[in-house]
This record gives C-alpha cells, sequence and structure tokens, in this order.
C-alpha cells in the first residue's frame, strides 16, 4: 500500500495550522504588533469579563457540570418562555457579512426562514453568504480595502495576519456595552459563559466582539459503536487495546481509521492521540513559562501510535486526499469505522445521514495518563460596525436576540424555524419538515451572527444523546484548556506558516515512515530555532497581562 502524502495533505490531517503554534485564538491570534503594542493585552487596564448571568431553562433528564458536561435533554420542553420582551429593531436595514458551509440561501423573498426572522427582530437582514474556500481570501480584501464595512461581520478562527489591528481601528469598541455588569442590559449575551469570552480574547486590553460558543470538548473521536460490540472492544481501553481495535475493524473493504480534519483550527487525529498520550494542550505553563506540546515526551508518544498504525494500514487509503465531506460519508455508510471530527458533528443532520445503519458514539482516550484536549470555548466571534451608541446597542440587541438559550421561543425560532412550516412537535419532541432542510440556520447562518450556549438534545436520536452525555462524564473531567487561549503572539501572526512547515514537513517524515522516530527532537529544535521559542516568550508576557 502506498503511504506517500504531501505536506498540505499532511497539514489537513493534523490540522497543523492550529496546532504549529498555540493556537491563540480568534482574536488575539492575527495581529503583528509586539508585546507591548496596540493590540497587545500586556501593560494595559483590562476590561473585566462580561458578568456571568445564567438563564436558569427548563429542568434538564441530567445535569450538566463545570467540567463541560452539557445539560442533558432527551425530550424536547412542553413549553417555552419569552426571553426578548423589548423590541429588537427600529425596521432599519442590517447588512451582515458571515461565513458559510453549504448551498447559499434562498432570496428572502422566497424564504419563510429568512421572513420570520426579519419580523422577530424588527430590521432587514442583508445578508452576504461567503462560501469557506472563498473566506480567507473574502476577509483579507474587505480589510485592504477603504470601503464602507457591513453593520457585522463573522470573524473565524481562520488566522488572519493583522485581524486584530483592523478590529481595533475599524470595529466598535464594545468594552462599555458588554464589560462587566454592563452586559445585564442584554440578558441573552450576558447568559454566554465565561469561557467563551476568555477564549475569543481581549484587542489591547478591551472588549470588541461577542463570542460564538461552542462546547468543551475539542475534536473527537467518532466511532461505529454497532462495529466495535461485534468486535468484542470495551468502551474504556489501553493504548494496546485500541491499537488492536482498529486492526481488528480492518478487513473486508473497511478500515479501522479515517483520519480527518475538520475545518478551522480542528487538531484532527493529533488532538485525539496527543490527548490520549498525556500531551498537553497545545501549550503547558509552569512558573509562568510557556512549552509546547510538541516537545513533550507525550507527543513524542502520539506519533508513534500514529505511525504504527499506517505501518499496519489500518487508515483508509485515500484519507489525505479525500475531502471532509466524502470522509465523513465513509463514516456514514460504515467504509470506515473511525473518524475524528469537530465536536460539532455531533447533531441531528449528521446523525440522520447514517440512517440506522448503525449505532454512533465517541471514542474515549486510551492512555492511562489522558488529559483529553478541550476547545477554545469558540466557534469565532462578531464584531459590530462603528457608530452611535443608539446604534450599537441596536446591533447588539440583534445579537442578543439570536443568542437566546433553549428552551425560549427566540432560541425556537432561531433554530428551528416557524412551527408547521419547518417544524413540528410530536410526541415531546422536535420533527423537521422538508420545507427546513430548504431553509434553516445553517443555509442562512443566523447562528454565526448569535448563538445560544449549547445544550445536548438531539431531535430524533435521544440514544445517542444519552450515549453522548455518558462520554463525557467519563471524559471531560480530566480534560485540560490550552493556556494559550485567549493570548496573542506577534511571532506566530508573522511566521506562522514557516513554524507549521517545520512541523508538518517533521510529521510526515516520522509518521509514514521517511525518518525514525528518534529524528524529532531535531525537527522540534529548528522549529523553536524559527521562531517558536519567541512565540512562548510572547504568550508568557500576555499571561502575566491577563491574570
Amino acid at each position: 500500500m502506498d503511504h506517500r502524502i504531501d505536506r498540505r495533505s499532511l497539514l489537513r490531517l493534523t490540522g497543523l495550522g492550529a496546532l504549529g503554534l498555540a493556537a491563540p485564538s480568534l482574536l488575539s491570534a492575527c495581529g503583528g504588533s509586539a508585546p507591548g503594542g496596540g493590540v497587545s493585552n500586556a501593560g494595559k487596564d483590562l476590561t473585566p469579563w462580561p458578568t456571568h448571568v445564567p438563564f436558569p431553562g427548563p429542568t434538564p433528564d441530567a445535569p450538566g457540570d463545570g467540567s463541560g458536561v452539557q445539560p442533558l435533554y432527551l425530550t424536547y420542553p412542553d413549553r417555552t418562555v419569552r426571553s426578548v420582551h423589548d423590541p429588537v429593531g427600529d425596521g432599519s436595514d442590517v447588512t451582515v457579512l458571515v461565513v458559510s458551509y453549504g448551498a447559499p440561501p434562498k432570496p428572502v423573498g422566497d424564504n419563510r426562514y429568512w421572513q420570520a426572522i426579519n419580523a422577530a427582530l424588527g430590521v432587514n437582514l442583508e445578508v452576504t453568504v461567503v462560501p469557506d474556500p472563498e473566506y480567507g481570501q473574502k476577509m483579507a480584501t474587505l480589510m485592504a480595502s477603504g470601503d464602507d464595512l457591513p453593520d457585522m461581520i463573522m470573524f473565524t478562527n481562520l488566522a488572519l495576519p493583522h485581524a486584530a489591528e483592523f478590529v481595533q481601528a475599524r470595529c466598535a469598541d464594545l468594552s462599555e456595552f458588554v464589560g462587566g455588569d454592563a452586559v445585564k442590559e442584554f440578558p441573552n449575551l450576558a447568559n454566554i459563559p465565561t469561557h467563551a469570552w476568555q477564549g475569543m480574547g481581549r484587542i489591547g486590553g478591551r472588549l470588541h466582539g461577542i463570542p460564538l460558543e461552542r462546547p468543551t470538548p475539542a475534536n473527537s473521536l467518532f466511532v461505529n459503536r454497532t462495529a466495535m460490540d461485534a468486535a468484542g472492544i470495551p468502551k474504556d481501553w489501553t493504548t494496546e487495546q485500541y491499537l488492536d481495535a482498529m486492526k481488528e475493524l480492518t478487513g473486508d473493504r473497511r478500515w479501522g481509521v479515517g483520519w480527518f480534519k475538520t475545518l478551522f483550527g480542528g487538531l484532527g487525529a493529533v488532538t485525539y492521540h496527543a490527548g490520549s498520550t498525556g500531551a498537553p494542550n497545545s501549550w503547558s505553563v509552569e512558573d509562568g513559562a510557556f512549552t509546547h506540546t510538541t516537545t513533550t515526551p507525550q507527543f513524542q508518544q502520539a506519533l508513534e501510535v500514529m505511525r504504527e498504525l499506517v505501518e499496519a494500514g489500518t487508515h483508509y487509503p485515500d484519507s489525505l486526499t479525500t475531502s471532509s465531506t466524502d470522509m465523513q460519508s465513509h463514516f456514514h455508510n460504515g467504509t470506515v469505522a473511525s473518524i475524528n471530527d469537530g465536536f460539532g458533528s455531533v447533531n441531528p443532520s449528521f446523525l440522520n445521514k447514517i440512517n440506522g445503519r448503525f449505532a454512533p458514539d465517541l471514542g474515549r482516550p486510551y492512555g492511562p495518563q489522558a488529559t483529553p484536549w478541550q476547545s477554545n470555548g469558540t466557534f469565532g466571534y462578531v464584531t459590530v460596525k462603528k457608530a452611535d451608541p443608539a446604534r450599537v446597542k441596536l446591533l447588539l440587541r440583534v445579537v442578543d436576540y439570536l443568542s437566546a438559550p433553549f428552551g425560549t421561543e427566540e432560541y425556537e425560532l432561531a433554530n428551528y424555524g416557524v412551527e408547521g412550516e419547518h417544524f413540528t412537535k410530536e410526541a415531546g419532541g422536535i420533527q423537521l419538515t422538508d420545507l427546513y432542510g430548504q431553509e434553516n440556520n445553517s443555509l442562512l447562518p443566523t447562528k454565526y451572527i448569535g448563538v445560544a450556549p449549547s445544550v445536548l438534545y438531539l431531535p430524533g436520536h435521544p440514544d445517542v444523546a444519552k450515549a453522548v452525555h455518558d462520554w463525557q462524564k467519563a471524559t471531560l473531567p480530566r480534560s485540560v484548556r490550552n493556556p494559550g487561549t485567549g493570548l496573542r503572539s506577534a511571532t506566530e501572526a508573522s511566521r506562522s506558516a514557516q513554524l507549521n512547515q517545520v512541523l508538518g514537513d517533521g510529521i510526515t517524515a516520522v509518521v509514514f515512515g521517511r525518518k525514525p522516530l528518534s529524528a524529532w527532537p531535531d525537527v522540534v529544535a529548528q522549529w523553536r530555532q524559527a521562531g517558536g521559542d519567541r512565540v512562548a516568550e510572547e504568550l508568557a508576557a500576555e499571561h502575566a497581562a491577563n491574570r
């Protein structure tokens, strides 16, 4: 079997666009100023994080907890409540730029979902939807131009050069509106947990965006539980049992491993394996000093496991050139028994595509000293155009409405559409109609303008929801956060391509047998000399300033 790959394919596999350096995150990952500069937080008076005022919400079937376990809902609430009692808009046009991962939305004149959202908000949303492959170039052009900006812009986790400087210079400083107790004017924004604001980070000590919250788990291992049960594979496994399982599941035109890197900063296979072997989440910090995960023996052990998987031929042979959509399809139809994917794929659309062929589940980490990696807690953030305070507050009310929590009328509209048209309620659950497939908050990505803190409710899949909740309870108490989350590094912003290439080429050589595992320290030394040590120093300065 030919295991040759190129560097670009490996970066898709491992997600080194994020792993290569800190994943310093979002607002903070994109600047180019040295510590102490305009966008650095070092030496600045820091706006307090918004006060967290949780929405009580409906009683779950099983509670969440502080480790990141989500509240579990096996059925939809019998009744919903209103979270927005005052008018939102003033009938004006609101221009928005968002990313999209699907087909373009139907025009507003033919789109009952869009019409209903406009009516509820009291504005005319004019949404520019940018397909993901074009997003980076579109944003670069927008930031380089002197053109008038949209009222709201959604920034993804994609590291855009000088984005922090752009946001600071041309987008509204929201500190006086959402910092500390000021956020209480927008109750649904106050419901956003603190970890999401911290994941977004500050610019120059100030708050310039509203985070799009995501659950605690980072990229996860999705598994075919039916196939695993048939092979006698336990849920809790050792490293050896994991390797044996992937070999056992390979054969008769099925492969145990379908390596898969998700969009935006997902670390793919590296996330799962490095977390299983106990490697720190991107960075560790001790006495204020930052150490990168790739310099640790635990990370090297993860490479050894991945190399053994390759040598045993357990991975889908074209996994490095297969698109993410096609790899998901291979999982849905049983061609591969496991894939690494973003935790966000725990959703009805993903599960419906399995169509009952098998019971899906999430794989637990395999090492005795596992440190499962947490996400940075956001999918991106939304900025607001500079304007007079009344206009800024109107735009924040739009975000507030779309961020309404589970159990509210506003959440129901934003996520499911209009009852009787896009969904019905039957036997205590949401039943989506065919129209929903044509009109929803993915095709018209209102969920990238504002989004509720996530809960675990999977319409039509209560058994999967229960299994995922059990997985969270078993996994998340041991999980670790990246201490670089919310911090920024000028060197990372300016040298990320070079630093990523060093690591990407090194992992290619080691995992696929071009170099021995003993060559990995040389790769690390090259990375450190190319700027990795400088990144660590800059993150340490930011970390000290953000305490």
